[in-house]
This record gives C-alpha cells, structure tokens and sequence, in this order.
C-alpha cells in the first residue's frame, strides 16, 4: 500500500512538470495582421533596380518613388463576398526636391478581402493569398491557389517577433532559392500587428560571375518599405 501512494504522488509530479514544461502555442489571426477599415491609407518608399546584360558593360537602371495604398470604397466581388478597393497613387522626385511636395497622381487599382479568415489580394488581376488564417510558425498554403501561376508555398517566420521598429510583426516567405553563385531568389513580406503590410522584397536575379548576390548582372531588385500609415476607426 506504501508503494503505491508513493507511485500515486510521483505520477502527479510527473504529469505536472510536463505540463509545465509544454510550450503554449498561441494562434494568431489574419485580422490583427491586416486591418481593414475604409479610409486606412498607406504611404510606402519604394526602390526598385535592374540589371540588363545585353549591353557591355551591364546596364543598371535604378528607379526611387513612393506609392500611396488607400482603402476607398467597398463592393462584393462575383463570388459575392465583400472586397475593398485599394486605390493605388504614385509620386516621385529628384534628390534635389522634397518629394512630400509633389502631387499623387492615380495609376492602379488593386482589392483585398477576408474570405473564410484568409487574406486575399487581387494585384494586376492575379489573386494572391497573402494570410491564412491561423497564423502560426511554419504554417504554409500555396499562394498562387486562385491564379494560373505555377505553385509557391508561402511561409509563416519570426511570428510576434519583432521587426525594425515594429513589436509584434511576422514574415511570409513567399519564395527562396540561391545556389550562391549564379542565381538568387527571395521573396518576402512583413506584416506587422494592427497596421498591415509593412515591408516587401523582390530579389531575382541572375550571374555568370559566381557571384550572384554581390555581382548581379540580368535581373530585378525591388524594395518596398512602409513611410506613414494611418488606420481609421
């Protein structure tokens, strides 16, 4: 009978240590990490830069602007799910001049909508799935589900972790490849909590050199990095 108490209580303690030692996941929604209010507006720099081998020496075109998203209006799109209009501006400006002084000139509208907790982005007329819900690390789906791209498995990274001067953010890692020398690829975005898209990367580039992330010589770099926002009530 002693022994048996005695297995009894060193079970309890067992069960409770293990317990304690179990890491809590905690689920995360696609709302926290993508507002949607009519009226948000978003005011991104952007930098974009490419490389075209077929001039000797190699052409190198970069382009500097910044771009205005803006949560406009609201309609139901042909699956009768209610979307957002994200009205898209453009504006740009040598070095010499403040470029808050310029005028936003109209150039594109894009949509968004939440549809079964997933965010869906239409850009260009291709659907994107940029969010699914739940967010958790290392949570994939394929990106390109409702377009005629071919397949890409979108990542969750670094979710809560902070980035730059956000707190609470996450990385999607939409596409990685290099073989370190002739090319390399990497395509991500950041969201970060209760603002939205906070920075976006477009690496594709291509070398003959062998040294393809530091000597680039056909292909794009595109930087996208979130200036000012305002999210309304």
């Amino acid at each position: 009978m002693k022994n048996l108490i005695t297995f009894i209580l060193l079970y309890i303690l067992t069960v409770g240590c293990n317990k304690e030692d179990e890491k809590v996941v905690e689920l995360k929604s696609t709302s926290e990490y993508y507002p949607l209010t009519i009226g948000s507006w978003y005011v991104y720099d952007v930098d974009s830069i490419f490389y075209n081998d077929f001039t000797d020496p190699i052409t190198i075109d970069s382009l500097s602007y910044q771009v205005k998203e803006e949560l406009t209006d609201t309609f139901y799109d042909l699956e009768g799910t209610l979307s957002y209009k994200i009205t898209r501006s453009k504006r740009s400006a040598p070095d010499s001049i403040d470029i808050s002084t310029k005028s936003w000139e109209l150039f594109d509208i894009w949509s968004v909508k939440r549809a079964g907790g997933n965010i869906q982005r239409v850009e260009e007329n291709n659907r994107y799935v940029s969010l699914i819900d739940p967010i958790s690390e290392g949570n994939d789906w394929n990106g390109n589900a409702f377009n005629d791209q071919s397949k890409w498995d979108f990542t969750y990274e670094n979710v809560g972790d902070p980035f730059n001067e956000y707190s609470d953010a996450l990385i999607v890692n939409q596409k990685f490849f290099t073989d370190n020398k002739y090319f390399y690829q990497n395509y991500k975005e950041v969201y970060a909590k209760g603002i939205g898209l906070v920075s976006r990367t477009r690496i594709d580039t291509e070398s003959q050199s062998q040294d393809v992330i530091n000597n680039p010589e056909k292909g794009f770099k595109f930087y996208q990095v979130l200036n000012s926002y305002f999210i309304a009530e």
